[in-house]
């Protein structure tokens, strides 16, 4: 059986049989800060849970490159891609992270033998999704500092530690230009709304970020 901290989410709700069967056919990948894990479009083989770490998802068009999400410990990627045959996105570790690496086949299989584990890990998946997507609906109504503000406040706390994001990887997830975000980074700085050290921010007036968000 997986051991405690390892387990994957709504592991509660599997039989013993099959936490045996995932035990047996799942493996323990650590990989180094900034490697990429998969590329988009590359055939997709495997589902992935952050045992420990943070990522990025990241999704191409052309030129054009935009941070989709930035999951970490306990998150699963690859319930979305399940069903299909390539990888939608591409997947960079920030930081030392390691991984329970699932085969797609295996894990699908699970699934369809068991509806209510499907149904438990489909609900927790579309939570989060639906999460997401009202936080980047939210921020695409908002001007560059309102932005940033909402970059801030999500990001720049104790559930991301250690993210670290470059300016432009910022750029990529908040959709402004790296200009735009080192000018209105070294603002709230000077109006002494956050403290930074090279990639790393810390907020030190949550309120009056929050109000700049409210009225952005």
């Amino acid at each position: 059986m997986l051991k405690k901290s390892y387990t994957i989410p709504c592991y509660e709700n599997l039989p013993i049989e099959q936490q045996e069967l995932i035990h047996k056919n799942s493996r323990i990948v650590d990989f180094e800060a900034r490697e990429c894990v998969f590329k988009q479009g590359s055939f997709a083989v495997n589902i992935y849970i952050i045992i420990k770490g943070y990522c990025k998802l990241t999704f191409q068009s052309g030129e054009k490159k935009r941070i989709l999400y930035i999951p970490k410990h306990n998150d699963l990627i690859g319930k979305d891609y399940l069903l299909k045959g390539n990888y939608p996105y591409s997947m960079q570790t920030l930081t030392n992270t390691k991984f329970l690496i699932i085969p797609k086949a295996f894990f699908n299989r699970i699934c369809s033998s068991n509806p209510e584990y499907n149904l438990k890990i489909t609900q927790l998946f579309e939570s989060k999704l639906i999460e997401e997507m009202k936080w980047m609906i939210n921020l695409n109504f908002k001007n560059v500092e309102g932005a940033v503000a909402m970059f801030v406040l999500k990001y720049c706390n104790k559930d991301y530690q250690g993210i670290d994001l470059s300016r432009t990887e910022i750029a990529d997830l908040i959709g402004y230009s790296r200009e735009s975000i080192i000018h209105t980074l070294k603002n709230f700085v000077s109006e002494n709304l956050l403290e930074t050290k090279g990639k790393k921010i810390q907020i030190r007036d949550v309120k009056k970020i929050i109000e700049i968000i409210k009225y952005s």
